[in-house]
């Protein structure tokens, strides 16, 4: 490497007071912070995964961010943040009631979706509000990170370990196919959520509550589920 490249690259590394003062200025926020994972897609080929992530992307603008159900107002959708087999969806925060409508709503109407093998697009969907930070990544596309954003990730995949082995424990002839087939087409809700639950319980369909999902970091959270029928 000549000078001026070893230059450059203590400049780059060496944030010094500039990243600082970036630190202090990180604009955290509170976010309605929502995970989507489209069901089976790494199991797809690869043209299988780019005919589902569109399907999916056309499926929400059209019928959601487009106002088709009258959220846009109410749900103010900032961003999505790609995963590879489905994303984030940043809103802004609002009215938890709002919230678990909007979602309910989304998952009941990919029911009259179908894909190229004529079968439903099957979601299970995780929510919260929580925090997080917007930044620049390296390719200058928006991006968030933050403890909104992992929690999300925690919530859907405990959630989802914690409702499959109640299915299994219920239902001892059933396999594990089964139970994964049981934990699709639903709601995985933080407790900054899950009071709206308990409003517009007869709206919800199956409810289940589970009060210790606990991650390999051995912190514990509270999850509720909603399945629809």
């Amino acid at each position: 490497m000549d000078e001026r490249a070893e230059k450059r690259t203590e400049k780059i590394l060496n944030f010094g007071e500039s990243f600082a003062n970036i630190m202090a200025n990180v604009p955290e926020t509170e976010k309605l912070i929502m995970l989507v994972d489209i069901v089976g897609f790494s199991r797809g080929t690869t043209r299988e995964q780019v005919h589902k992530i569109y399907l999916f992307q056309r499926y929400l603008m059209a019928h959601l961010v487009n106002n088709a159900f009258s959220f846009q107002k109410k749900v103010k959708i900032s961003h999505f943040v790609p995963t590879g087999d489905g994303c984030y969806i940043i809103a802004e925060k609002c009215d938890s009631r709002i919230a678990l409508h909007f979602l309910t709503t989304l998952l009941d109407g990919l029911k009259k979706v179908r894909g190229d093998n004529q079968k439903p697009l099957s979601l299970r969907i995780s929510a919260l509000t929580g925090s997080c930070v917007p930044f620049m990544d390296i390719a200058h596309h928006k991006n968030y990170i933050g403890d909104g954003m992992n929690e999300a990730a925690r919530i859907l995949s405990g959630g989802q370990h914690e409702l499959e082995a109640l299915f299994l424990r219920k239902n001892p002839d059933k396999t594990e196919a089964d139970a994964k087939e049981f934990s699709q087409n639903a709601l995985y809700l933080g407790d900054s959520l899950a009071d709206a639950v308990t409003a517009d319980g007869d709206e919800c369909g199956q409810v289940f509550r589970f009060d210790a999902v606990t991650d390999k970091h051995g912190k514990m959270r509270a999850v509720t589920v909603v399945r629809g029928e």
